[in-house]
């Protein structure tokens, strides 16, 4: 496969994105030559995998060691009851390969620590954060900035959720956000946090679309700032991350 220009059945099927303002064969390209490694297989990653996949990313790592469980089916979308007990990773590649022959998808059936983030955000261009910890995501902010790549935040809670974009060219990180962890959220333990289901798939789809710009150079960035939405009032605001550059 050519990575440098795109198949006449590739024009065809991103035709809609490639005919967009400031898009074109060359954003498609880039996509195609892009390489994405998500942290996490659930209510975030349902939505942000299934996008980066139909828009033509043409590598996708997906990390996470847990199972599917019927628990999981009220807001992780990518899975049903025929699922249940199957490795995440496992059955999302095998969902994505099927709505996209044409992109490589990664399987990394176990958890990120200290001693395999490095390596791993090595050999990708862009790191998304799926997960639903604190502990995962100091992780990340430290093997980030070792491994020199920006990485797109997310977390949800309840009826809300929040955005950024880290070790980008302000070179904010998550530590500036959340020094420590905030004493009223455990720090390991997401299960216990209720959360309405489609919230997580708005914060995903903004995670893809973020994705996207960072990998075409199109738009600006959620660089330095932390996008906040609720869904209760269907309101959002934009708030500078303490200190940049």
């Amino acid at each position: 496969m050519d990575t440098y220009k795109l198949s006449d059945k590739e024009r065809d099927r991103y035709q809609r994105q490639i005919i967009l303002p400031d898009f074109g064969e060359e954003a498609q390209i880039k996509l195609k030559n892009a390489s994405v490694l998500v942290i996490g297989a659930g209510g975030l990653a349902s939505p942000l995998l299934k996008y980066l996949c139909s828009t033509g990313v043409g590598r996708i790592g997906i990390m996470d060691g847990d199972i599917v469980e019927v628990s999981n089916l009220q807001r992780q979308i990518m899975y049903d009851e025929s699922d249940e007990g199957q490795y995440k990773v496992e059955v999302s590649a095998q969902k994505l390969k099927e709505q996209n022959p044409n992109i490589t998808i990664d399987c990394f059936n176990y958890r990120l620590t200290k001693d395999n983030a490095v390596a791993l955000f090595k050999k990708y261009d862009l790191i998304i954060d799926a997960c639903d910890n604190f502990e995962t995501r100091y992780i990340i902010c430290r093997a980030a900035q070792k491994a020199d790549k920006a990485w797109i935040f997310a977390s949800v809670f309840e009826y809300g959720g929040q955005v950024s974009v880290f070790n980008y060219r302000t070179k904010t990180q998550y530590s500036d956000l959340y020094p420590e962890a905030p004493d009223q959220i455990p720090l390991t333990d997401g299960k216990k946090i209720g959360v309405l289901p489609v919230v997580p798939g708005l914060i995903g789809l903004i995670q893809a679309t973020e994705a996207i710009k960072i990998i075409t150079g199109i738009g600006k960035i959620l660089d330095g700032e932390l996008l906040l939405y609720n869904a209760m009032d269907l309101s959002s605001q934009k708030l500078k991350i303490g200190k940049q550059g």
